[in-house]
């Protein structure tokens, strides 16, 4: 009993336990921390768990060419205004009876359950198929339903068209002469890359946490 405490009271044999008992807290707290930042980062999707959220990705993302619209606030927008961020784009109208009120309703849900840094990291767009009606003015209007970061572009039809084109995407223009009038156009969600690349669809019917989850696991894994 004496020598088993006498070695305990050795100053080296206490500053050697000290050192221990420090390092196996140092260790347990980057343990704790290292295990926190993996539940809290997002889940890396395969393509066939994208799939099954809706989501289909190029194989080879497609440089977008230089184009010319008009933002619900008046100013020019084109390609440059697609770098260094994510962008949603939705063809769409204000004065659509279903598909667009519900789509624009869910990216509503969607951006607004996002975190800080990961809603400066996405712009939301509705690009107008009705420029006739959809002025400036209606557009912000509308979108402010939703968000009131969400974007408005228009313009006159062939540059509005072209840009469909880009996209892969298609509407119809209305018969002139009409009352209330409708346009036909694609559901689909288009999302371009930080590169201002087309980056991939999401088809439709959409959920927000579906669409979150894909998002998230899309942008890690750029």
């Amino acid at each position: 009993m004496t020598g088993d405490k006498k070695v305990t009271e050795d100053p080296k044999v206490k500053r050697n336990i000290r050192l221990i008992v420090a390092a196996v807290a140092v260790f347990a707290a980057i343990a704790i921390l290292a295990v926190g930042k993996k539940l809290s980062s997002p889940r890396i999707l395969n393509t066939y768990e994208l799939r099954d959220y809706g989501a289909m990705m190029l194989e080879k993302p497609t440089e977008l060419v230089e184009f010319a619209l008009t933002d619900h606030r008046g100013s020019t927008f084109g390609r440059e205004q697609l770098l260094g961020h994510w962008t949603l784009v939705f063809f769409g109208f204000s004065y659509c009876a279903d598909i667009c009120p519900t789509t624009m309703a869910v990216l509503g849900e969607t951006y607004q359950a996002l975190k800080a840094d990961e809603q400066a990291d996405l712009n939301v767009i509705m690009v107008t198929v009705d420029p006739e009606r959809d002025t400036p003015e209606q557009l912000q209007k509308y979108l402010a339903r939703f968000d009131s970061s969400f974007m408005g572009l228009s313009g006159e039809h062939s540059a509005l068209m072209g840009f469909a084109r880009q996209l892969h995407s298609v509407y119809e223009p209305e018969f002139e002469g009409e009352d209330n009038y409708q346009v036909t156009h694609s559901g689909n969600l288009i999302l371009i890359n930080p590169k201002g690349e087309l980056h991939g669809y999401f088809r439709p019917p959409f959920a927000h946490g579906g669409l979150r989850v894909a998002w998230r696991s899309i942008r890690e894994s750029f």
